[in-house]
């Protein structure tokens, strides 16, 4: 990539290489916003039937162009050299809307100096500089609104993702509750203490069946000796 700075290289080296890294990101950005305000332009002379559309259209373009590259380098300049904040230290929303908005007045009124004279310094200087500082400031503003949204998101998810019994299955669950909610284990042996119980119930009442069985049998017996003795 073209920002990349290789490590090794020397001081001064080093930073002509970042200052070139910045410039041809300056470039990139200038072609984005050359783009933009091509197709704006294009639109605004088509409905407006300009007769010099064509004119008007490189005008715009070229204009964006070095207002987008002069306005991404003079930021960077701006950001590593007079405020010397470093790459990985994040600023605050207050000073990357002071950031931008200095930006912003900065390439605006030397460009309306160069194109309008020393009349349109301070007017270029204005406009720039507030449309700067409003822009970053609605960015701002968009970004934690996003943020806030992923946040909720991830809360609400969190929530859903709790059973639905959830007071229910911690009341059950508590020490102080006499009826409390059994793991799997817990109830598979339950079932085995029951099942064994079952068994033996079983067991005695057989036992019993054939006790009954062998008084029915004697009984019979008893009745058969008493007839034959008849």
């Amino acid at each position: 990539m073209a920002g990349d700075i290789d490590t090794s290289t020397p001081g001064p080296a080093k930073a002509v290489q970042k200052e070139r890294g910045t410039f041809v990101k300056g470039l990139y950005v200038g072609v984005a916003t050359a783009t933009c305000g091509g197709l704006v332009s294009a639109l605004v002379a088509t409905l407006k039937n300009n007769p010099r559309s064509r004119l008007y259209v490189f005008g715009t373009t070229l204009n964006c162009f070095i207002l987008g590259t002069g306005f991404y380098v003079t930021r960077e300049v701006l950001s590593n050299r007079v405020l010397k904040i470093p790459q990985d230290q994040s600023i605050t929303a207050r000073e990357r809307i002071i950031l931008t908005g200095a930006s912003a007045a900065a390439v605006g009124g030397a460009w309306g100096a160069v194109i309008g004279g020393r009349r349109n310094l301070l007017p270029g200087l204005i406009t720039f500089g507030l449309a700067g500082l409003g822009g970053q400031a609605i960015l701002i503003a968009i970004e934690t609104s996003r943020k806030r949204s992923e946040l909720n998101r991830e809360r609400e998810g969190s929530t859903e993702a709790q059973p639905k019994g959830g007071m229910v299955s911690r009341w059950l669950n508590s020490e102080s509750n006499i009826i409390r909610k059994l793991s799997k284990e817990e109830y598979v042996a339950k079932m085995r203490e029951k099942q064994l119980a079952i068994d033996v119930e079983i067991a005695l009442v057989d036992e019993e069946i054939e006790r009954l069985s062998k008084k029915l049998e004697e009984g019979s017996a008893t009745k058969e000796d008493r007839g034959d003795s008849t």
